[in-house]
C-alpha cells in the first residue's frame, strides 16, 4: 500500500467514525421524522484506482488462515457456530475477529478481511468498489423501560415525542394508567453509527431531532444498566443484548402500537418498524475475491434457520416471502 493511499484510508476512517448525523440519508422516509432504513445500493463510494487494485492483506489476527472474517459484536456469536462447522467440514483454517461496526468497516476499508459483517445497514461511505452486501436478516430494536414502570404499550408517535422531549412525565402519555403523576420521563440514548441508516434513526432521523433532556451513553452495557437503575428511564436495544447481559429481570420491553418486539412474524410483515439489519460482505473482483469466501457465504445463507432463536433474527427468506425489496442479495426496501 502506498503512502498516499494509506493517508486516504486513515482520513476516510476518521470521517466515517466522526461524521455528523446531519448527513442526509439517500432515500426519503415516508414519515418526516423517521430516517431512511437503507442507503442506495447503486451509489458506490469513490476510491483511488490504486486502492481498487490493492489485494487483500491479512493483519496479524488473520495470518496463516484460509479466510479472514471480521464481525460486529452481535453477528459474531450468532454466526460463529456456522463458520466453525463449515471450517471443520472442509478442513480449513478460518480466522474470525470480533469488533464494532466501525472496526468491521475499517477492515473492509483497509482490505484486511475476505468477509465482514455488521448489524447496521451500510451507509453511503460503506459501499466501496467491488464490495457486495448480502443480507442475513433483521432483528427488532426494542423499547426498554425499568421493570417497575407500569406502562406496557405506547404508540410510535408517542415514542418519537418521548425522545424529542415533548413529554416530561409518564402520566402525560395516553394509556399510562397506574403511573405516579410525578414520575419523570428520562430518555436514554446511544447515538452510534450516525452515518448509517436504520437502527435508532428509525425512531428519529438524526441527532438534532432528539431533545436536550437526555442521558447519553456510549455502550450497550451502559444503556441497559442505566435503564435498569434509573426510575422513569426509557431506552432501546435488541432483545438478544438485553437477555445476554442478564437484564431480563430488571428491564421490560414495551409494545409499540400493540406489537411486541419479540413477534418476528409481525416484524417480517413490516408491522414493527424499528430494527437492525444484519449483512455480510464479500469481494466481487477477479484476483481479489476468494471462491472459498463465496462458498462460506452460501453455506451461511442456506443454514440461517440454525441460528439460535435467542437472536430473534428474521432470516432473509422470510423477508422475501413478505415482499421486502432486494437489490441482488441485499434488502433495500420495506414491504
Amino acid at each position: 500500500m502506498s503512502y498516499k493511499v494509506g493517508i486516504y484510508i486513515v482520513l476516510m476512517m476518521l470521517f466515517i467514525t466522526t461524521a455528523s448525523a446531519e448527513m442526509k440519508q439517500p432515500a426519503k422516509a415516508k414519515d418526516p421524522l423517521r430516517g431512511a432504513p437503507f442507503s442506495d445500493p447503486t451509489k458506490i463510494f469513490s476510491m483511488p484506482e490504486e486502492w481498487v487494485k490493492q489485494p487483500i492483506k491479512y493483519e496479524q489476527w488473520g495470518e496463516g488462515a484460509d479466510l479472514a472474517v471480521a464481525l460486529d459484536q452481535q453477528l459474531y456469536p450468532a454466526i460463529l457456530p456456522l463458520i466453525r462447522q463449515y471450517e471443520k467440514q472442509n478442513k480449513l483454517k478460518i480466522a474470525v475477529v470480533e469488533g464494532t461496526c466501525g472496526t468491521v468497516a475499517g477492515a473492509a476499508m483497509r482490505k484486511t478481511a475476505d468477509i465482514t459483517g455488521m448489524c447496521c445497514a451500510p451507509g453511503a461511505n460503506d459501499r466501496l468498489p467491488n464490495l457486495k452486501y448480502h443480507t442475513l436478516g433483521i432483528s427488532s430494536v426494542a423499547l426498554l423501560v425499568n421493570k417497575d414502570n407500569p406502562v406496557d404499550n405506547i404508540s410510535i408517535d408517542e415514542v418519537r415525542k418521548v425522545f424529542m422531549g415533548k413529554f416530561r412525565k409518564w402520566s402525560d402519555i395516553k394509556g399510562a394508567s397506574g403511573v405516579k403523576a410525578d414520575m419523570p420521563v428520562k430518555p436514554v440514548v446511544r447515538l452510534h453509527c450516525k452515518t448509517r441508516p436504520g437502527h435508532w434513526c428509525l425512531i428519529l432521523a438524526n441527532e438534532d431531532l432528539f431533545g436536550h433532556r437526555l442521558v447519553e451513553v456510549g455502550t450497550i452495557a451502559d444503556m441497559l444498566a442505566t435503564v435498569a437503575s434509573l426510575k422513569g428511564a426509557v431506552g432501546y436495544e435488541t432483545l438478544w443484548h438485553m437477555e445476554n447481559l442478564k437484564y431480563g429481570d430488571k428491564i421490560k420491553t414495551l409494545k409499540i402500537d400493540g406489537v411486541d418486539p419479540a413477534d418476528n412474524d409481525r416484524l417480517a410483515a413490516g408491522q414493527y418498524t424499528i430494527y437492525r439489519t444484519f449483512s455480510i460482505t464479500t469481494w466481487d473482483q477477479p484476483g481479489i475475491a476468494k471462491p472459498l469466501a463465496n462458498k462460506l457465504l452460501q453455506y451461511m445463507l442456506q443454514n440461517l434457520n440454525a441460528i439460535d432463536k435467542s437472536y430473534y433474527l428474521v432470516p432473509v427468506d422470510q423477508l422475501k416471502k413478505h415482499g421486502w425489496k432486494f437489490h441482488e442479495n441485499e434488502v433495500v426496501g420495506e414491504p
